[in-house]
């Protein structure tokens, strides 16, 4: 027995040392390239202690590390054992998402293709993603956003009726409200189902959207294994999508689908959308509007790709949709409504501009007067810029680079750009931690990739206009007849260390006055 667990012990210490020579000569990447960087801690890397107990977020770790360099471009970052490389120079970025971006087409985020959920244009990489978004860009053209405008109003008038009725002296946690708000769209214009979020809100879906998102221990530990073992997590089978999330939403997707088949029911809907594209293979292309130029729909380098558009890449695509659609955009909402919160001239200012176009349009809130709100646009621009909803952009070098300064980036090195970092630069953004939605006025020149939250490039955000018509649709109905003030017992803002996306650790607390016509 003493020496089953002597010969144990044995093969354990030489795995320890095996495991730590490699670490130890992974360290040494940034040292041999002379490239700016702090000396990483044995396995951990450069990554915060207080991050593992979530105590801190992803991204204060990434601000805290570029402190100690203030004046360098590129920084080496060690990722557990990987060398990743920061970068926070605008122009530099400019070249990789940009003029470059040949260079730097992959996010680099691995995908398990035995789950459906886990396959989208998000993870997709070379060729594979170009096909599929020159396939998926025409669900989000101008013409095909004005046919889910209806949808949404109808949303949003369920979500003006019940503020009505709450009472002006309530502290009110807008939330839960926004979040069912941005649930029932998504359900609606994704999966044409109405999920009755704001109505019933404990209910299923709701509830499955929310663990989308949570993030404890669990999920910090799936996360090592996902980073520092990716060949183990492959034979896992491990995700960070929680599997009954993806399951769930997996199966009303299917069952949707099957539904529409076998009754010919027929809906305005992206679900539909995917079901012409699986079955004709294309989404016709109605009139063209400079709007859609992001979409490059007129870029032909890609269109002859062998790509077959299965049932899994259609259901791993509106699952991602309802990902995107719930956090990010509600977190939006969420994040703009706090800002005018508490600055009520800037929101009375705002105010003024809906209800002259609303008045313009015949008292009625519609797509061509929503497109009209310059400066509600604005708001919600500065607000992205103050809370990006990912606070980090991710590309891997997908052949060997050579930067301006002659530094050589190798194929298969990792890129972080941390856009909440860009989007506070003083020398762009005067007192950056203030809300001047000014910023963003048309007169106003920005480097091209100084505002982030959507990416930029041929990679930026295909939903961007979805989202920014959703967020901006919602504000309106919310401004058009009530004003809202930031409550005294509303807590000084700081980031929840259980979330992937930028969100508020504490309830923004609100006191709702009806505004009398």
């Amino acid at each position: 027995m003493d020496l089953i667990v002597t010969s144990l012990l044995a093969i354990f210490l030489i795995l320890l040392a095996y495991f730590i020579h490699k670490a130890k000569e992974s360290y040494k990447y940034w040292e041999k390239l002379g490239v700016p960087h702090k000396k990483p801690r044995l396995f951990f890397g450069n990554w915060p202690v207080q991050m593992f107990f979530l105590r801190t977020t992803f991204i204060e770790g990434i601000c805290e590390y570029l402190k100690h360099f203030p004046d360098d471009k590129l920084i080496g970052f060690y990722d557990f054992t990987v060398p990743i490389l920061l970068i926070k120079d605008v122009d530099a970025i400019e070249n990789i998402l940009i003029k470059d971006f040949n260079n730097f087409v992959d996010h680099g985020f691995p995908i398990n293709r035995r789950n459906a959920f886990d396959i989208s244009l998000f993870t997709m990489n070379g060729k594979e993603w170009r096909a599929l978004r020159y396939k998926l860009s025409p669900l989000f053209t101008t013409t095909k956003l004005k046919s889910m405008y209806g949808p949404m109003a109808e949303c949003s008038q369920s979500l003006t009726s019940i503020l009505d009725k709450i009472d002006e002296s309530q502290d009110v946690d807008m939330k839960e409200y926004i979040s069912c708000f941005a649930m029932d769209v998504i359900g609606s214009c994704a999966y044409g189902i109405d999920s009755k979020n704001l109505s019933q809100p404990d209910n299923e879906f709701r509830t499955m959207g929310k663990k989308s998102f949570e993030f404890g221990f669990l999920q910090m530990v799936k996360f090592l294994i996902l980073e520092m073992f990716p060949k183990l997590a492959e034979m896992l089978k491990l995700t960070l999508t929680r599997r009954d999330v993806g399951e769930y939403f997996c199966k009303i997707i299917r069952d949707t689908i099957d539904y529409r088949k076998k009754n010919g029911v027929v809906r305005n809907d992206f679900l539909q959308m995917f079901m012409t594209l699986k079955d004709k293979g294309s989404i016709e292309l109605h009139t063209k509007d400079p709007d859609d130029d992001y979409l490059q729909l007129e870029t032909s380098s890609y269109t002859n790709e062998n790509f077959e558009f299965t049932e899994d890449i259609m259901i791993g695509n509106a699952f991602t949709f309802l990902n995107a659609g719930f956090e990010a955009t509600s977190g939006v909402i969420l994040f703009t409504l706090y800002e005018l919160g508490k600055n009520l001239e800037i929101q009375n200012k705002v105010r003024k501009e809906i209800q002259k176009h609303v008045e313009e349009a015949g008292g009625i809130l519609t797509y061509d007067a929503l497109k009209k709100m310059a400066y509600l646009e604005q708001c919600v621009k500065e607000s992205l810029r103050l809370y990006p909803p990912s606070p980090v952009l991710q590309r891997v070098c997908t052949k060997d680079y050579i930067t301006t300064n002659g530094f050589k980036i190798s194929k298969g090195i990792v890129l972080i750009i941390p856009i909440a970092l860009v989007h506070k630069d003083p020398n762009i953004y005067p007192e950056p931690e203030e809300f001047r939605p000014e910023r963003f006025d048309p007169d106003q020149k920005l480097p091209p990739c100084a505002f982030l939250p959507f990416g930029n490039g041929p990679r930026i955000c295909i939903a961007m206009r979805f989202a920014l018509m959703e967020v901006k649709h919602c504000l309106a109905k919310l401004l058009m007849n009530h004003e809202y003030k930031l409550s005294p017992s509303t807590k000084p803002f700081r980031l929840n260390t259980r979330s992937l996306f930028t969100t508020p650790a504490d309830p923004f607390l609100f006191n709702i006055t009806k505004i009398k016509m």
